[in-house]
């Protein structure tokens, strides 16, 4: 499934996306502070938090996961016995991708678009495209807008506390009936 982040549908076609995934899930926002093309994944899981989001979230602007710690997170993880990790992460495409938020099944290999080695990590991914990989690196953090990573970290977000509350909605109902 892919939106853009301006449709005014975009939080509410991925919270539908996500609502059957939320049980026993696990939220991993992935990048860095450092660099705003690589902070949309922090972002989201520092307004997952100030949401006082009920899943667990790992990523936060004050304790990002990053290529330096994510395979003691992905160790750590495998411990928890999650059901699904839905993974957050910052992605680079085309000019004309920019700004698209894509939410797919299977794992997401952090660090590919800039040719890091980084493990597979989540069951769920969701992707921003940030900014064109037409760019040099440097035109890539001098010319990516704070404003466009935020809004569309505030629009996953909003995608994730929608799917959680469809999915508690929906196991309410069910209890409901089945006590009829």
């Amino acid at each position: 499934m892919e939106v853009h982040y301006k449709n005014s549908f975009a939080a509410i076609k991925i919270g539908n996306y996500l609502a059957e995934n939320m049980d026993n899930a696990a939220i991993v926002c992935i990048g860095t502070d450092k660099c705003i093309v690589d902070s949309l994944g922090p972002l989201t899981g520092t307004l997952l938090m100030k949401n006082n989001f009920n899943l667990d979230v790992y990523g936060t602007l004050d304790k990002p996961v990053h290529a330096m710690n994510i395979r003691d997170y992905i160790k750590f993880l495998k411990k928890k016995d999650y059901d699904n990790i839905i993974v957050v992460d910052a992605c680079l495409s085309n000019k004309k991708s920019q700004g698209v938020i894509e939410v797919r099944e299977g794992p997401i290999t952090p660090g590919k678009g800039i040719g890091k080695l980084l493990p597979e990590i989540g069951d769920i991914s969701i992707i921003g495209i940030v900014e064109s990989t037409d760019k040099n690196f440097h035109n890539l953090v001098q010319e990516t807008r704070l404003s466009l990573i935020f809004n569309m970290a505030e629009i996953i977000c909003q995608g994730l506390v929608s799917a959680y509350n469809m999915r508690l909605t929906e196991s309410y109902d069910q209890a409901s009936i089945s006590c009829l």
